[in-house]
């Protein structure tokens, strides 16, 4: 981290800029690096945390995929997301795939591990002289991920600190107050499912038992109907603003990730003459999503992204300024749309983007692991 924004400066090699003068064009000759995270695809309901006793499907195996598993409809989906992604960015990453031009991650989740290998097959399509089996229009991608309680970059919400803190928030005044609003809804939720529904969290896990169960084809019960799905779908919504209470929760939720996308890009910059690093590719979970969009104050309509939603963070050199364009994709309208950060807008200059986003980035050692 850079605390002196004259180093800084100098790292970007001192450039001078106006920010009216700043072009935002979307040309990709512009683009030097990107950072790409993305929702996982389509699943099945996750056993052992999503259902409730008194489900009536709490014993379905889901054969032949298992448990919280993505479907043919999710495998799919992350296909598709790559070939986007290939079409997007075809010129920027050219025509063949080698190990250099990009760097690939995964939370240690199977949907998570199966959708980045998903995405990278749409990504990277076989040339010709790649196929090394025939009929397998596929080549191989490796790719990395870290056991989940040391992943504090894509899961820092798993870190001790975080738990011990949210477990402090959700005890809080300020939270049990907002809990207290609901009591009539956790109330009757708790008769019909045999929870004990005391807080958002638990209609957080609910929400995706019961979406999908109906994605899966199952036809709800009827108790269902008064809260499905406007209702537990809104209060499901309130966890990522309990998720994000304190600054350190931030820092923790997003901020090791935002200092990695720091970081990677300095680096690039440095070595901006010399072949390097592309695109850095990240699998994940809609809450990484939802929760890089609050930390970029960009969060703007509270949703749960969609499967395959993605964030590109691009890094652009426009007229001798670099800079950052943030998109999000949640396939829910025209293609990716380019958000416009507060108070730096749609095309963000590098430093200011830091010195905006600095106080996120945490120290090493708060996580606690």
């Amino acid at each position: 981290m850079y605390s002196n924004i004259g180093t800084l400066l100098f790292l970007i090699f001192a450039v001078q800029w106006t920010f009216e003068t700043v072009t935002l064009e979307s040309d990709q000759d512009t683009l030097i690096l990107t950072h790409v995270i993305f929702r996982h695809g389509n699943r099945t309901a996750d056993k052992d945390h999503e259902l409730y006793p008194k489900d009536p499907f709490l014993n379905e195996p889901y054969y032949p995929y298992g448990s919280g598993q993505l479907t043919k409809v999710g495998k799919h989906k992350e296909y598709s997301v790559g070939k986007a992604l290939r079409t997007r960015y075809q010129k920027f990453l050219g025509d063949y795939y080698y190990p250099d031009v990009i760097d690939a991650y995964s939370t240690d989740y199977n949907r998570t591990k199966m959708s980045l290998q998903l995405v990278l097959a749409g990504l990277f399509p076989p040339r010709e002289e790649d196929v090394f089996e025939d009929g397998v229009l596929w080549q191989p991608v490796p790719f990395n991920y870290l056991p989940k309680y040391q992943d504090k970059v894509l899961l820092g919400v798993l870190c001790p600190t975080y738990l011990e803190i949210y477990e402090e928030v959700s005890r809080s005044n300020q939270i049990t107050e907002k809990f207290r609003q609901y009591s009539e809804v956790f109330q009757y939720v708790s008769e019909h499912t045999g929870l004990n529904v005391t807080r958002f969290y638990d209609l957080y896990n609910l929400y995706f038992g019961l979406s999908t169960e109906e994605e899966w084809g199952f036809q709800l019960p009827e108790w269902t109907r008064p809260v499905w799905p406007e209702t537990i779908t809104n209060l499901a919504i309130q966890d990522y603003f309990v998720s994000m209470t304190t600054h350190k929760m931030r820092q923790m939720a997003t901020g090791y990730f935002l200092n990695k996308i720091i970081e990677d890009t300095k680096k690039k910059i440095i070595s901006s003459n010399l072949p390097g690093k592309k695109m850095y590719l990240y699998s994940a979970h809609e809450n990484n999503v939802a929760e890089l969009l609050m930390s970029l104050n960009l969060f703007d309509v509270p949703h749960v992204p969609n499967y395959g939603a993605w964030i590109s963070i691009e890094v652009h050199f426009i007229n001798n300024v670099y800079g950052v364009k943030v998109f999000y994709e949640n396939h829910n309208k025209n293609g990716p749309e380019l958000l416009s950060i507060p108070n730096c807008g749609s095309f963000c200059p590098l430093d200011k983007f830091i010195a905006t986003f600095e106080e996120l980035i945490p120290p090493e050692e708060l996580c606690g692991i």
